[in-house]
């Protein structure tokens, strides 16, 4: 019997009052809150949710998870793929529980495979933190109400007709890569954000930017409830290109496909950040080691071959720019190898984000 089944069932007696939300975010909670939405999603990353239930879930669990791919990681790195690594590889799903069927849990031997386990593994932290946050709170509300609260974010529904959605559909649309023709995105609801503490504790290095952030659907009542986090010291390094940050993008598709939207599941979230950049250490080509930031640096920015026209930036009356501008060439050229096809924005201190809109995004794929 999996979680859905077993999370606390209301008692049929007591009569739930309604929602005193405003329907669009009772929508979005539904959307967000689907513990069984959470079992298919790592279903599908092979998780079983039979032998280890998503409620059971603990953080050491998921740590010592970390701590196994950290060991596969540096076999991988040295070629090293004997006895140590199937040890590693064994522990690893000891931790994790898969489910494979009838075969043998195949052994992790290549980068690919290891960064389908790092997705699982963070994936599955959000998760425990939700089951946490779906159990909190006073019973007396309606659930949906009572997962609201839980959360400490608040969330306005934006108007369609206001300027502020206008922009933000604007950036949406214009900075939807021409690479990314799978889908078009149609923006269904826009939410603006307040989370509790996080303007008090916002470091401002000045040259903000309201930058785009996708996760799986899964992954947000941990985000919105711990705000965006970085991936903890057992984590192996080599799953991050520029090391372990919070990674944002000026390009709303490049986020928008860490949607993992789907035909079947075609609702998803991004994130739009005011975030802290100060000045930029420029890079053309993956560093692992770039969190450890040179002195008066304050952020890493990855040079895309494209990215939105610089003189088309908006700037807000806070000074915030919002690079809205139809994307053009940069004439960025790694001469010593790949060059990366848009910008990437990382900070290696979540003081310099802040959360300010939520979007809710119908993929229409083609």
């Amino acid at each position: 019997e999996t979680d859905f089944v077993k999370i606390k069932k209301e008692k049929s007696d007591v009569k739930i009052p309604d929602s005193k939300l405003d329907k669009r975010l009772q929508d979005l909670l539904t959307l967000i809150c689907d513990v069984k939405s959470m079992e298919d999603t790592v279903r599908e990353m092979k998780y079983d949710c039979v032998k280890a239930p998503l409620g059971k879930l603990t953080s050491e669990q998921i740590k010592a998870g970390y701590s196994a791919l950290k060991i596969i990681d540096t076999c991988i790195e040295k070629g090293d793929f004997g006895r140590k690594l199937t040890d590693a590889c064994s522990d690893f799903y000891t931790r994790i529980p898969h489910d494979f069927g009838m075969k043998t849990p195949p052994v992790i031997r290549d980068k690919e495979t290891l960064k389908m386990k790092l997705q699982l593994l963070e994936s599955l932290e959000d998760i425990e933190i939700a089951m946490k946050t779906l159990k909190a709170g006073d019973y007396s509300e309606n659930p949906v109400d009572r997962h609201y609260h839980a959360l400490k974010c608040e969330m306005k529904p934006m108007e369609k007709s206001s300027a502020d959605f206008k922009m933000i559909n604007e950036y949406l649309q214009n900075t939807h890569a021409a690479t990314h023709n799978q889908y078009k995105m149609q923006i269904e609801d826009v939410f603006e954000l307040e989370k509790e503490n996080e303007a008090e504790q916002f470091i401002d290095h000045s040259n903000k930017m309201l930058l785009w952030h996708g996760s799986r659907l899964t992954n947000w009542v941990g985000i919105l409830s711990k705000g965006l986090r970085i991936a903890p010291p057992e984590a192996p390094v080599t799953g991050y290109m520029f090391g372990k940050g919070v990674y944002f993008a000026d390009m709303s598709s490049k986020s928008a496909n860490y949607c993992f939207a789907t035909r079947s599941k075609n609702v998803g979230l991004l994130l739009l950040c005011e975030v802290s950049l100060g000045t930029t250490n420029d890079l053309l080509a993956a560093d692992y080691k770039a969190d450890k930031l040179p002195a008066g640096k304050h952020s890493v920015r990855g040079l895309g071959a494209v990215a939105p026209d610089p003189t088309k930036n908006k700037i807000l009356p806070d000074g915030t720019i919002v690079p809205l501008g139809k994307s053009k060439n940069t004439n960025v050229k790694n001469p010593s190898g790949y060059t990366l096809n848009y910008n990437e924005f990382i900070v290696y201190d979540t003081k310099q984000i802040k959360m300010k809109y939520l979007v809710k995004t119908k993929f229409n794929f083609k």
